[in-house]
Parts: C-alpha cells; structure tokens; sequence
C-alpha cells in the first residue's frame, strides 16, 4: 500500500513486533526496508508477514520484500483512499502472479460511515480486472482494534487458497538480506523459493559460482535442522565475506542454475504508462531481489503501446541467477515507478537477430500455449549430439519437472526416446539413423584402406561430429555389436565378413616383401633395408604400411628398434636361447652374441623382445626364464 497508511501498524497489531527497526525509519516515521514478523494464527498455524516501505523511492526495496511472496493483504487509509503507490503495489503483485489476498481498509476510525463506504466503492472500481476483485475488504482502526478479528479469520481463509511452493524441486533462495555476526561470520536471509536445505549442505552462490557448505539454518531466530520451501531462513555461510553477497545474488543447489545475459521474455506494458517502450531503449529490470539495467529489444515491432504485450529479448548488463518461470518488473531509467513487467520464457546464450528469429519464435509461442509436446520436439532437435537430461529441460523451459518427467516417461514407453541413465535421453528415431551412419563409416574406412584392421572409435567420431557425445557413441556401438552389424577388434570395430582387397601391385610387393624377410633369416631389417635392395621401385611409405600390416596379420615380429623378423626366425631364436639358459640357468648379452653370431645392436632387440613378451627377465647383466618353457612348434606363439 501506500505511504503511511498504516502497514506497519497492522503488522503491530497483528503479531506484536514494530517491523521498522532502522534509525533512519523511526526519525522519518516510515518504512524503508522490508520489515519481516513471524504470526502465528488461532489455528495454530504459522506465516511471516513482510512490511513493504510504500514511498516511491523505495520501490526497488518493496520488490525485494513482495517477490517471493504468496499472499497479499492490499492497505488502504480510509481517509485517503487509492493513491498511486496503492497502484504501483497492486501492479507488481499482478505482474508477480499473486493470486490470493484481500484488501484492509485502514484508519476507519478517522471517517464516517458515508465516507467509509465511498472509500470501499472506490477501491472495488479500482480492483476490477485484478486478483483482489470480489476479495473482501476489511474496515480496521489500529486505535480500537476495530476489524481485527475479521483479518485473522480471512487470513485462515486465503491461506487454504495459496498455491504452496514445492520442496520436490532443487533449492533454490533470493537474497534480500546479509549482515556479519562476530564468531559466526556472515548470514543471509530470504524466502526459499523450493526445495529444502539443511546444515552442512553444500549451495552455490550466484552468480559468482562459489560453492559452500552451510553451517547452521535459523527460521525466524530458531535454529533448525531443514528449512523447507515458503520459509523465511537465514543461513550462516562460513568463508563468505559480507562483501562478497549482496541484494540479488541467489543460493541454489549446485548446477541447478546457470548465470545468464540475454533473457527471452513476455512483456506487458502497463495502460497508465505515458509512453510507449521503443526498441533497442534501455530501462532499469528488476528480478528477484536485484535491479540491473538492461537493453529491451522487441522482437516483432518496433515499439510496445500502453496496454500492449510482446515477446522481447531482455539483454542484462550483467550476468543474472534467473530460470525460465521467474517474474520480473520495468521501470524508465529517469522513473521509480513500475511500468511492466511479465515472465522470463527462456535464458538465451545467444543474442536475438533476424537469422535465428523466426526459430526462436516458434520457440518461445510454444511456451507460451503451453505445448510441452511440440516443446519436447523443437527441444530435442537443438541437441543432435547429446542425450538431454530432465534438469536440462526443466532449466530451459516454464513448465513444472514433474511435467516433463511425465511426458518423458511416456516417450520413452512408446519407444520414441532412448534413455542413457544419467546421461539422458535421445531421440530413437535420430539414434537409429546414427547407427546407420556409423556402418557405413567404417565399412567406408576398412575399403578404403586394405591394410586396416578396423576402424577406431576416434576415428569414427570425428567422421559423424568432433562433438558427439561419448556415451551416445558408446552406447550406438554396444547396439551394433549385440545385433551383429560390428565385432569389436584391436584398437576398433570391423564388420564381420568384410575385408579390403589389396591392388595387384600392392600384392606384389608384400609377396617381395616376405621373401626378402625369410631370406634374411635371424638377420632383423627395416624398410631401408628392403628399400636399398629394390631400389625405386617400391614408394618407401608404401612399404612401411607393407611391412606394418605384415606384422598385424602376424607374418612379421616388429623388435624394439623398429627392425623386422619373420615369425618362424623369432621362433627359432627363442627356442635356441630357452635352451641355453635351461642348460646354463641364464644368458647374457655376450652369451647370446656367442650363440647368434650376432653383433651387440642386433642382439640386444631380441633379448629386449623376449623380455617383452613374458619369456625371459633381466636380472643384473643376465636374462633367466620367467618360467619355465614348454617348447611349441608353433611360429604364432611369438606374437
């Protein structure tokens, strides 16, 4: 209500506590900071009143105190009647979606009768169109105390009308208050918008993003265990300096809430606002419990008239800690008074221009209407490369979780979402064409290249997107592999009966390639080797992948030195130096030069192989067997 008519005192005379309790309030005899009083009513039930100041240069402190209300008791001074604060309050209460209250008619002690009653005849014309239209309307005397009994019954009554806040969601609390306490530190103070929260929880700060664990909880100087959604709590926040919180800034469940600049909104322009917002004009916003100025851009029009709406891109100066569903307030730059306001549809990362317009149109209008199937559609298409979670989607739209939690699960019984656990969910009809995708990338990697093995999971990845979820890609190739379409292979995924032909003249140089390795028995040699021996007939990178492929079809031993062996000359040199140190008990690099006929360079590759691969370990200058050796006849046994 407005100035000096008689909030205070109604608070006074219902719960016994004087709500100004600053110096500067009791020498100018009015309110300036929201004033909290815990009531408890004849039911035994228990409220808070918030007394909100009433003069004009306090409206951003009255927003602080009414926008986590849920209720409103509307005072006005019978002698004065509706007066431009009275209308300034009812308009931010519309616009923050109070749907319950009533109206007290105060100082009815100072009028009479007739005066009385053309006050109650004013208010009702002015209440038409608004919540409080046909909400009674109460004559009181704080003097005599007239009407108080009235207001305690109607207040019973409204109460049981009040859409209570969920403590299913995510914690989440405005601050409108912070002081220091000395050997406790600092303690803010707010209204918990939903959820709960309890001592030793850890909540982030927003939007600075600091995490922190609470200590202790306090609900109306009472320590407690949980405070719970609609309580007014104060929370101690050790390792919090009290200039590092402020008006506006927020606690949350960590995660829940990301900082955002660019606001897509619904706006309403007040009918008595004198002149119309234009485009790309800057005005002050107030969210929660902070003010920010930001830039208004119109998305459909170049200006909004009085008594208009319109779908506008709020584009804050600083980072705000709001979610879709939150309520804000306008005012001019040069004015105090609220002149619109609405909801916040969706935070945007991304500035409003003509190229994304008629996209983010679609987007918002389907908020609007409130189609959460066409939501969900246009949702899951902005993410192709990532399963999408519930918070996600709770995040970004208006709509209520359990809502979407139940639109969600009936998807997926239908067989139209896949569900990634934690992860999220995906289209299945998106996930099935990406399988699809997927065989074809790798039967097109394996073709192309004759020497390949199998295509690995990189590989794969980056030919469908860099940015393709792991547990998306994950998940397609366990699918694939269960229906027989991949087989999982060293380093990758092939597909089962498919094997690239090499060209004839790629048949012949491993055909060469081989011969020259048996010719070279125990001698090991590299691609330079073979190179110097044919000279320029082979292109020297193409015998690398030769002899590379070779070794991974298991013909070739690759050594430590990169030189080559054929498998059955590996064979044979590991049986003869097993047989030597079953006869000896061990063999050194000498020994082994001796047996060979080897030189130290060559001789020390294979030792380091055989050491490898479990036959043999080194034990000071010497290798003994690991265990002992059955002999085998097979070459593979190398590998």
């Amino acid at each position: 209500g407005h100035v000096d008519h008689g909030k205070t005192s109604l608070v006074q005379c219902l719960t016994g506590i004087d709500t100004d309790r600053l110096k500067e309030e009791k020498r100018r005899g009015l309110s300036i900071e929201p004033g909290v009083a815990p009531l408890k009513l004849p039911s035994g039930r228990h409220v808070a009143l918030i007394d909100v100041p009433g003069h004009s240069d306090f409206v951003k402190n009255a927003i602080r105190g009414l926008i986590a209300v849920d209720m409103a008791i509307l005072v006005v001074a019978a002698d004065d009647g509706i007066m431009p604060q009275t209308r300034d309050h009812l308009a931010i209460l519309n616009f923050l979606g109070i749907k319950s209250g009533f109206v007290v008619l105060s100082k009815a002690d100072l009028v009479d009768s007739e005066t009385l009653e053309l006050a109650t005849m004013d208010i009702q014309e002015t209440l038409n169109g608004s919540f409080l239209e046909r909400k009674p309307i109460i004559p009181f005397s704080a003097i005599d105390r007239q009407g108080l009994p009235q207001i305690f019954s109607t207040i019973e009554r409204e109460i049981d009308c009040v859409q209570v806040k969920s403590t299913n969601a995510a914690f989440r609390l405005w601050i409108d208050q912070a002081r220091s306490l000395p050997g406790f530190g600092t303690i803010v103070s707010g209204t918990v918008l939903s959820g709960s929260v309890k001592p030793d929880d850890t909540v982030e700060l927003l939007p600075a993003g600091k995490q922190i664990k609470v200590r202790f909880i306090e609900v109306h100087h009472c320590r407690v265990d949980k405070a719970l959604a609609g309580q007014r709590a104060g929370l101690n926040l050790p390792g919090v300096s009290l200039q590092e919180v402020d008006h506006g800034m927020s606690l949350a469940a960590p995660g829940v809430i990301r900082p955002a600049r660019f606001l897509n909104c619904q706006l309403s322009l007040i009918r008595a606002a004198n002149r119309p917002l234009l485009n790309h004009q800057r005005i002050r916003l107030f969210v929660g419990t902070g003010s920010t100025t930001a830039l208004l851009v119109i998305m459909q029009k170049d200006q909004i008239n009085p008594g208009e709406t319109a779908l506008v891109q709020l584009r804050a100066f600083q980072p705000l800690a709001v979610l879709p569903g939150d309520a804000f307030l306008i005012c001019m730059l040069d004015q105090h008074r609220i002149i619109g306001g609405g909801r916040i549809l969706e935070t945007s990362g991304e500035k409003f221009r003509g190229a994304n317009a008629q996209g983010t149109l679609n987007y918002l209008q389907l908020l609007l209407r409130g189609d959460i199937e066409g939501f969900l559609d246009l949702y899951f298409s902005r993410f192709p490369n990532a399963p999408v979670s519930l918070e996600q989607m709770a995040r970004a739209s208006c709509f209520a979780p359990e809502r979407i939690r139940t639109a969600v699960a009936q998807r997926v019984q239908k067989g139209e979402l896949l569900s990634l656990n934690e992860e999220g969910y995906y289209e299945r009809r998106r996930f099935d064409s990406l399988k699809a995708k997927i065989v074809g990338i790798v039967q097109e990697l394996l073709l192309k290249d004759s020497f390949k093995l199998a295509a690995g999971i990189e590989e794969i990845r980056f030919q469908l997107n860099p940015n393709l979820s792991p547990a998306l890609l994950n998940r397609a190739l366990d699918e694939l592999v269960r229906d027989g379409k991949l087989a999982p292979a060293k380093g990758g995924y092939l597909i089962p009966g498919l094997s690239g032909r090499h060209s004839c003249q790629r048949e012949q140089l491993i055909e060469e390639a081989y011969r020259f390795a048996r010719e070279r028995g125990y001698d090991s040699f590299h691609a330079g080797s073979f190179q110097k021996q044919y000279g320029d007939i082979y292109d020297c990178k193409e015998v690398k992948k030769v002899l590379d492929h070779m070794h991974a079809q298991r013909k070739l031993v690759r050594l430590n030195d990169g030189r080559f062996l054929t498998t059955e000359a590996m064979q044979e040199l590991k049986e003869r130096i097993v047989d030597f140190i079953q006869q000896k008990g061990s063999i050194t690099i000498k020994d082994c030069q001796n047996l060979l006929g080897f030189g130290r360079s060559k001789v020390i590759p294979i030792l380091e192989y055989l050491d490898h691969t479990g036959v043999t370990r080194r034990k000071d200058d010497a290798r003994i067997l690991v265990t002992p050796a059955p002999r085998s006849n097979n070459p593979r046994d190398c590998q």
